[in-house]
């Protein structure tokens, strides 16, 4: 196999602040040095002033100069700055006071016992409307019932009245049937025409009919519903308890990760994260050019982490099929809220659904524009703090926001920042200048390519923004960008507050690819050779591994059905793609061999190698350099590295011919996503496309207003109670089923002898204070009751992960796992986890264990050398240790077992994969055996 030199790793570099004043005209392109005809000696320049201008806003001062390959290009200095226009600000919010307040407290307590009633008390809705009506007849036979406000007396009109019905924070905006230009109700009662008021738009808002009295009712063509995104953090920082979940990052120290070893653990250890600044406004010169200025003639701007309560927020988007037997394409807009917990940010109740585009189609970029106004609107108006009252709190405080980044899959992100089409031919990254061709070529690969200046953008966009649309399209054409309406938003930038999400580009873009079109299309899993052919022999492998009880399984007839829809699914066949594919090629020496599977009949040769060792040893870099970015914790040194494995996969891929995709490019920037946001087990979108699946089971009628009804109204007390229990510290982040535990003898359990005597060394070197001593031995010391120091658990959860033990009689499940020992993981089957306290020192939470066998005589497997980064390990079937006793914060991670046999030991063996490197969100917070 050819070894390809180092992959040198990306230079975060922006055009310097003299690029960024370049003025060009509108659809006309940058010089570049290849061009022939342009001049490329700085000499050439010598007449013009190269010293930036001192007010323009440098947010890249950190990264190093542009490129020596593109030339250098004479700025003008621009003039006549004024703000930039913003959205009307239109939008009908109801009062952030319920009306239940304003009347009599009687009333009030009377409104409040009738929703008790129905919600704790299991009371019907017409008996907490008896009960309503009785408790108000009582006022009125007092003569204390008051005549206005008229109280209302049904429940239902008692839960608006109070504020938690959630329709009444829900905003029906009309929206235009061609371009979803949006209207207040209020806006759509005064139209004097039904014709929607864009320019050149030939849309229609509503259809007109008369009732049976004879008046007038419009009914809007498209109803988009939107929730305020100022409103929902009102009612959030109204929460107990969710205001002291917000991180404060005053006292943070900014860019860590500038040291290559700094381990990062979430997205506040990014560069991004103490970048964005609060107080600012977006200015445009008379020649284009873009700036951010503090407000109020500050002599600079804050940044959002110098206030206590600055919220760092995720924008997603994305599109959905809702309706059975038709197709209907809706997507929601999500925020995210990145300075809650990792444990608390993607719960439900704490993610905000702020608007439901309608469909039936995907929207185009104009249509996605006029459907974020509103939400962007806002964000504007976060940068510069809103007042929100906290709950505990005597005053109001100040409340900042900000767009921290676009996260998105990459036709939406393109869409919504504005830049062109992943399949544009010149400007298909929204990153750098690589175009199309390039993405089959080494130079897509090579880190050769310029970074995206993000205010020639901007710049390009504004242009973009009023002008016709033959100008429109050859502005996209030349810099490959558009009108967004993010571009309003002072400190957005398009190229670098955009991510690629991982989720999409490496498991349903490259790890799909290898596949389907390597894999599955190239014939190398065919079905020839019977029983023993590759075919059957991935499948039996597939079926045979054991998963750990909250993974996603995958098909079993996958040999057949080669096609997996979900995400989850390819992130799971990777982790196993190692064992499984030398399983499925390997001969009677258990090696991969070096030649080309047989053609199936009646195929065509495809036009890449079909080297069976050669695509092994190219694959297994793809699963090292997934394992590696996609790690809980990582460093940049760690990044770079798994960047390097990416990187080192697409150029031997080209070096067999395989066609590659743009995901394959666009993955080259991962590395220089974790450094400006953090790891990318904070950010990619398996949350977000879980609440998605939420949308689609909902019972809507086809109503697509009624979806985010249902959202609001799942966000009740079970789901404030999850918050709560996921909010309490937890040792170790270790917890236990919410059932009190039993005392056990620990003489009567397990081997006889064995667990007491295990449990009384170990506490004693726990607690050499105690002086602990055998409960039959009459040695002065602290007795070591058998059946008064130890409660056995059926299960923990650890990081959120269920592990159980064989000790449990009900299930046997997840009793196998990685630790830790000696900075190195090593299987272990858990035979039973226990609660051990004495007196009144602190109950301790430790497990009794048995290591997997293994020594020198198993044979290296293809996956050796990469074995340690993989978390794979290999040991005997059924074959363990003694039994020792562990402290369960030394639990890493659950793993996969596969068992297969060796011809060269001719043993069973058991190949034990870990599941650290691609961690899961679990959905069940709460085990069944919690209600028993």
């Amino acid at each position: 196999m050819k070894k390809w030199p180092r992959v040198p790793q990306t230079l975060t570099s922006n055009a310097d602040e003299a690029t960024r004043c370049i003025s060009t005209e509108p659809g006309q392109a940058a010089p570049h040095a290849r061009d022939q005809d342009l001049p490329t000696n700085k000499d050439q320049h010598d007449h013009f002033n190269f010293d930036p201008p001192d007010y323009v806003h440098d947010a890249d001062e950190e990264h190093g100069p542009a490129r020596a390959h593109v030339a250098a290009q004479p700025p003008i200095h621009d003039f006549n700055f004024r703000p930039v226009v913003l959205p009307d600000d239109q939008e009908d919010r109801p009062s952030l006071v319920p009306r239940a307040f304003q009347e009599r407290p009687g009333v009030h307590l009377t409104y409040l016992n009738a929703v008790v009633g129905n919600v704790f008390g299991n009371h019907t809705v017409q008996a907490a409307t008896e009960s309503l009506n009785n408790q108000l007849n009582c006022m009125l036979v007092e003569g204390v019932l008051p005549e206005h406000p008229r109280p209302v007396r049904h429940l239902l009109s008692a839960k608006c009245r109070l504020g938690i019905d959630p329709d009444q924070w829900i905003t029906q905006y009309a929206i235009c049937s061609e371009c979803w230009k949006h209207y207040t109700p209020v806006q759509l009662r005064e139209l004097l025409s039904p014709s929607c008021t864009v320019p050149d738009c030939s849309g229609l808002l509503y259809d007109e009919r008369v009732d049976a009295k004879g008046k007038i009712i419009r009914t809007a063509k498209k109803i988009m519903p939107h929730v305020s995104l100022i409103g929902s953090l009102r009612r959030m920082f109204m929460r107990p308890g969710f205001a002291k979940s917000i991180r404060d990052s005053r006292h943070d120290q900014p860019r860590r990760n500038d040291d290559e070893d700094f381990v990062m653990t979430d997205m506040h250890d990014s560069t991004l994260w103490h970048e964005l600044e609060m107080n600012t406004i977006r200015e445009i010169g008379e020649l284009g050019t873009i700036r951010d200025c503090p407000q109020d003639n500050r002599p600079m701007a804050m940044k959002i982490t110098e206030h206590c309560y600055g919220l760092h927020l995720i924008l997603n988007i994305n599109w959905m099929g809702i309706l059975n037997n038709r197709p209907h394409s809706t997507g929601p807009i999500y925020y995210a809220i990145n300075d809650l917990p990792q444990d608390q940010r993607y719960l439900q109740v704490n993610v905000i659904c702020a608007a439901i585009m309608p469909g039936p189609k995907e929207p185009n970029v104009q249509q996605i524009n006029h459907c974020l106004e509103p939400s962007s609107r806002e964000v504007m108006e976060l940068k510069n703090g809103v007042k929100m009252d906290i709950n505990g709190k005597d005053e109001p405080a100040n409340i900042f926001a900000d767009n921290a980044i676009l996260d998105c899959d990459m036709p939406a992100s393109h869409k919504c920042n504005g830049t062109a089409g992943h399949s544009h031919d010149f400007h298909p990254c929204a990153f750098c200048d690589v175009d199309i061709v390039k993405v089959n070529t080494p130079e897509g690969y090579d880190n050769s390519w310029t970074p995206k200046d993000d205010y020639q953008m901007l710049r390009q966009s504004f242009y973009s923004r009023d002008a016709t649309q033959a100008r429109q399209d050859a502005i996209l054409k030349d810099f490959g960008v558009r009108w967004s309406i993010l571009n309003l938003i002072s400190g957005w930038l398009p190229s670098k507050k955009s991510v690629l999400d991982f989720m999409h580009a490496i498991f349903l873009g490259i790890i799909s690819h290898l596949f389907m079109r390597v894999l599955f299309g190239g014939y190398m899993l065919s079905g020839i050779g019977g029983i023993n052919s590759p075919r059957r022999r991935f499948e039996e492998i597939i079926n045979a591994v054991r998963w750990p009880s909250h993974i996603t399984r995958l098909p079993k007839n996958l040999g057949e059905n080669q096609s997996l829809k979900k995400a989850d699914e390819w992130r799971r066949l990777l982790t196993v793609t190692p064992v499984v594919l030398w399983w499925s090629w390997r001969d009677e020496n258990d090696e991969i061999p070096d030649k080309e599977p047989p053609l199936p009949p009646n195929t065509v040769q495809p036009d890449f190698s079909r080297n069976c060792r050669s695509l092994y040893q190219t694959i297994l870099l793809l699963c090292t350099g997934v394992c590696i970015l996609s790690s809980h914790t990582i460093s940049m040194s760690q990044a770079r590295i798994g960047q390097s494995f990416i990187s080192h996969y697409c150029l031997e891929s080209l070096q067999l011919r395989i066609p590659l995709t743009i995901n394959h490019h666009a993955s080259m920037h991962i590395s220089e996503m974790i450094r400006k946001v953090g790891l990318v087990y904070a950010w990619w979108l398996f949350a977000f496309e879980r609440f998605n699946s939420m949308l689609e089971r909902v019972h809507h009628n086809e109503q697509i207003n009624r979806i985010i009804k249902v959202q609001a109204q799942t966000r009740g007390s079970m789901m404030s109670q999850i918050a709560v229990y996921q909010s309490e510290a937890a040792e170790d982040n270790v917890r236990l089923p919410l059932r009190a535990a039993k005392f056990i003898d620990l003489r009567s359990h397990g081997p006889p002898g064995v667990f007491y005597t295990l449990l009384l060394e170990y506490c004693c070197r726990l607690w050499p204070q105690l002086r602990l001593v055998n409960d039959l031995s009459h040695d002065d010391g602290t007795p070591f009751l058998a059946s008064k120091v130890a409660r056995m658990l059926t299960y923990i959860r650890k990081d959120g992960i269920h592990y159980g033990c064989t000790m449990n009689r009900r299930t046997q499940s997840d009793s196998l796992g990685f630790i830790s020992r000696n900075s190195t993981c090593v299987p272990v089957q858990i035979i039973g986890l226990f609660v051990v306290g004495i007196l009144d020192v602190v109950p301790h939470i430790c497990a009794v264990v048995r290591q997997l066998q293994c020594d020198d005589r198993i044979p290296d497997m293809p996956w050796t050398r990469y074995g340690s980064t993989l978390g794979i390990h290999v040991s005997y079937a059924n074959e363990f240790g003694p039994y020792e006793i562990i402290p369960v914060s030394n639990i890493e991670c659950p793993l996969a077992l596969i068992p297969v046999h060796s011809a060269i030991i001719k043993k069973d063996l058991w190949i034990a994969v870990s599941f650290d490197h691609s961690g899961n969100e679990p959905e069940d917070l709460l085990d069944d055996d919690d209600f028993q």
